[in-house]
């Protein structure tokens, strides 16, 4: 990926944190109820698929994070991040 997209996805991402911090922060209970209808679903889709992807294979390493000279022992960054959040 080239660093221009790299960027802009990258702030695009954390535009869309910021934006819903902003709304849970300062909404009145409608919005916020209808923040947590829509966004709550998109969320913990995307934590399973995250997860998904650093599904430890037959060997017992996340296949995301290995390399072929570094292998990666399950569990990963991601899944200790999932754990404490």
């Amino acid at each position: 990926m080239d660093e221009i997209l790299a960027g802009t996805m990258r702030d695009a991402v954390y535009g869309r944190l910021d934006y819903l911090d902003q709304l849970v922060a300062d909404g009145d209970e409608p919005s916020r109820a209808a923040l947590a209808n829509t966004e709550i679903s998109r969320l913990t889709t995307g934590w399973r698929d995250l997860l998904a992807a650093h599904h430890p294979d037959e060997h017992g390493r996340c296949p995301q994070c290995s390399g072929w000279r570094r292998p990666r022992r399950h569990p990963c960054s991601v899944w200790t991040t999932a754990h404490r959040t």
